[in-house]
């Protein structure tokens, strides 16, 4: 697998001793990605906001070899410099504000996504799904999410079979069964990203119907699904594009998204190779999702 070359990044490290680290990440980096290649079970929370991530630790775990495993994380999903601001400050300030910063989201017509310390609205005639950031393996705020569940709300059929690969926070998995879904499968290979989605799923009240495993998609099977999901990055996707087109039900859909618009075109190519066809391409910011059919 061609992988990217590193990209060069500027560091900007504040002088103030407190006790919280701030990381600012100024790049198109889909951040879902970057968590699961950084896979720090130190990490205190993420969060975007206007295109810029918040991620935070502990000073006392913050560390240069942190900093590079960042760096590495960053070059594998971005060929361009991205710029890092860290940051220290009280535990009181990044407590409250990151608390007070994030509030529900409205997705589609029918799903509000919502964390746990925001009340439900009783105006939304939709579902709620509740999400807590913690280590941000989806929390419905990114543009990617957001445009493969858009796009469920019109191609999922009732009583659907639902297979979500690399499910994070099992986000797209609940909202595939808000949305009308028969049962779902969400599969990922991070154990900490699967325990979050079972965390998610207890507290939105999910039983049998959701089945969250850790595995990659070659174990997904054996049997077919009539919508597929991989929210993935551009290296993932390529990688997953065999195991993938066996897994959708003649007559099913996949959605992918994850990409950057850029790389459209060579993801496009890889899944014709693999006789997908192209029935949809649609763009948000510099993200984009494509729609499959085998």
């Amino acid at each position: 697998m061609e992988c990217r070359p590193p990209a060069p990044l500027r560091d900007i490290i504040s002088n103030a001793m407190n006790d919280t680290i701030e990381v600012r990440i100024e790049a198109a980096v889909d951040l879902d990605g970057l968590m699961s290649l950084l896979a720090d079970e130190r990490l205190l929370g993420a969060w975007e906001d206007e295109g810029i991530l918040h991620l935070y630790w502990s000073r006392e775990e913050w560390n240069s070899d942190v900093l590079e495993r960042l760096r590495a994380a960053l070059s594998l999903l971005t060929p361009f410099s991205a710029q890092i601001t860290v940051l220290e400050l009280p535990d009181r300030d990044w407590n409250a504000g990151w608390l007070e910063s994030i509030q529900p989201v409205r997705i589609g017509k029918k799903l509000r996504i919502r964390q746990s310390w925001n009340p439900a609205d009783p105006s939304f005639e939709g579902v709620d799904l509740i999400i807590d950031p913690k280590r941000a393996f989806g929390s419905g705020y990114h543009a990617t999410t957001q445009l493969l569940i858009e796009r469920m709300e019109i191609c999922l059929r009732p009583g659907a079979r639902v297979l979500d690969i690399g499910t994070g926070s099992g986000i797209l998995a609940m909202a595939a069964l808000r949305l009308g879904a028969r049962s779902a499968l969400g599969i990922d290979n991070d154990p900490a990203a699967v325990e979050c989605a079972r965390e998610n799923s207890r507290a939105n009240g999910f039983g049998p119907e959701l089945d969250l495993r850790l595995a990659t998609a070659g174990e997904a099977g054996p049997g077919t699904f009539d919508l597929v999901l991989a929210n993935l990055d551009r290296r993932t996707l390529l990688e997953v594009r065999i195991d993938l087109p066996p897994l959708v039900a003649a007559g099913g859909t996949a959605l992918l998204s994850g990409l950057q618009a850029a790389d459209c075109e060579e993801i496009i190519d890889a899944y014709r190779g693999c006789g997908a066809k192209v029935v949809g391409k649609y763009e948000r910011d510099e993200w984009a999702a494509l729609e499959l059919r085998f």
